[in-house]
């Protein structure tokens, strides 16, 4: 009798009999019971996470190193549907930094994810598919929860590897069956997931690290006893690299019925949009083109011997295309610089292409170490020009002083527009022969909202500098009467 006891004990301890869990997969199952038990997480249908806290505008700070501005979330939900792996979020968000154009001072905005189809739905109900890269990163974004992840971890098709501990916590890598994988950290303590790190690619930055922080566990959902319930964190933040890009102070309850949270029809069917670059040519002066079409331009200026690129914007893309619209332009001469006016991932988000065609570019002084970083950053989860056609970086920095480009029949000064509220190293090009000014967000024509344009129009006047047209990088030609009017 006593050893009939001794085995069923035994047994029970072996997990049914079965092995012996292995290291890593204690540490998932300690976790999980410390969260409510695995059954519990298991079998939970849906999450609803509602709250508020702030969302922030990765590559627009004041200098490379500023933390980001931001907007306030006055209201945020987060809908999961935990056995289709769908989600949506509806937020309310109100912008605390200055902006341009004619941007909605407060909106309501619905994102989501169903399998590969990532949407938008806009504050006045219409529906946009989102690109498939989108798509990847939230679906990366629905195991940065402990929940989603332990159910992942507990997936027949997942693995657990690589146990240790780092900075105190114990840490544990899941793979799952399609190859991604995350890392949680575990206070071993208390055994709840303090964070999750798992890697991504950046069109600017390469390779980075996504890092989702938890803390401040509470008991909820659930209506039973205590079996029934479930511990999650009430704050959660999310970096990029070192970066914040949301903080958010919710209340979680587990098993609601949330309704039907697939993707709606007129995304589902759509095509996912692919960025095709359209260069559309305006020749403003004698041997000046504006490489225009979309919404970010660039300026091709003909010298003697060279060309001059103002502005390398958004992506490889767009780059690439309006390097080639440009010599197609000229052919005879080489684009020997790319004046970048400041460090915006909008305005920069080009540099990487624009160095791998060879071309010198001219920054603020204030850049030079952000820029020295993002050549040298690695892009091997998607491979970009530069990554292909390696070069090295040659800069030529503008400091408080006019930097000129000039070879005798033509000139170009460059210089810092001080005081610039929008980002610390702004950079604006002056044609003194044609009178023409170059800039961007600055002053764009005809926008609602232009908090920077009596700054810009101090700048020229303190430099002394004759302008009779702007070419907004931005918008359209105008005449400096325009700038005037608008202040």
């Amino acid at each position: 009798m006593m050893t009939n006891r001794f085995a069923v004990l035994m047994c029970w301890t072996f997990v049914a009999c079965g092995p012996p869990l292995t290291p890593e997969m204690q540490l998932i199952n300690d976790a999980a019971e410390a969260m409510g038990g695995e059954d519990r997480i298991a079998e939970t249908e849906t999450l609803l996470l509602e709250g508020e806290g702030r969302q922030y505008r990765l590559g627009q700070n004041f200098d490379p190193d500023d933390p980001l501005p931001y907007w306030e979330l006055d209201t945020y939900r987060r809908e999961i549907d935990l056995a289709n792996d769908q989600w949506r979020v509806l937020l309310t968000r109100t912008p605390m930094y200055l902006m341009t154009g004619n941007p909605v001072l407060r909106e309501e905005q619905t994102l989501g994810i169903d399998g590969d189809t990532a949407y938008t739905i806009s504050e006045d109900g219409t529906v946009r598919r989102d690109t498939a890269e989108t798509a990847r990163d939230r679906q990366v974004d629905h195991y940065h929860h402990p929940v989603t992840l332990l159910r992942l971890a507990l997936d027949e098709g997942s693995t657990a590897g690589n146990l240790r501990q780092e900075d105190g916590m114990d840490a544990v890598d899941i793979t799952s069956a399609t190859g991604e994988t995350y890392t949680m950290y575990v206070d071993p303590a208390t055994k709840y997931p303090t964070r999750i790190v798992s890697a991504a690619s950046n069109p600017t930055l390469g390779d980075v690290t996504l890092t989702t922080r938890f803390e401040d566990y509470w008991q909820t959902g659930g209506l039973g006893g205590f079996g029934a319930r479930l511990t999650m964190p009430r704050t959660i933040v999310a970096a990029t690299e070192e970066f914040t890009t949301w903080e958010l102070r919710v209340e979680a309850n587990a098993d609601l019925d949330l309704g039907d949270l697939g993707a709606p029809e007129e995304a589902r069917s759509a095509v996912p949009p692919e960025f095709r670059a359209d260069v559309q040519v305006e020749e403003v002066d004698d041997g000046i083109w504006r490489l225009a079409g979309q919404s970010h331009h660039s300026l091709l200026v003909e010298f003697d011997e060279f060309l001059v690129l103002v502005e390398a914007p958004q992506h490889d893309a767009r780059t690439l295309a309006v390097i080639e619209k440009a010599r197609e332009l000229n052919p005879d001469k080489p684009i020997r610089y790319v004046v970048n006016t400041h460090h915006h991932f909008d305005h920069s988000g080009g540099i990487r292409a624009a160095v791998s065609e060879g071309l010198t570019v001219i920054t603020h002084e204030s850049n030079a170490v952000f820029y020295e970083d993002m050549v040298g950053r690695p892009h091997t989860l998607q491979p970009d020009a530069l990554a292909r056609a390696p070069r090295e970086l040659t800069l030529e920095l503008v400091t408080n002083d006019v930097y000129d480009v000039s070879d005798g029949h033509r000139t170009m000064h460059i210089a810092r527009v001080r005081q610039d509220e929008h980002a610390n190293g702004m950079l604006m090009a002056y044609l003194p022969r044609e009178r023409i000014l170059v800039e961007a967000d600055s002053y764009t024509p005809n926008a609602r909202l232009v908090p920077f344009a009596a700054n810009l129009l101090a700048a020229i006047n303190r430099l002394g500098w004759s302008v009779d047209r702007i070419v907004p990088l931005h918008g359209d030609v105008v005449e400096m009467s325009m700038l005037e009017g608008a202040i």
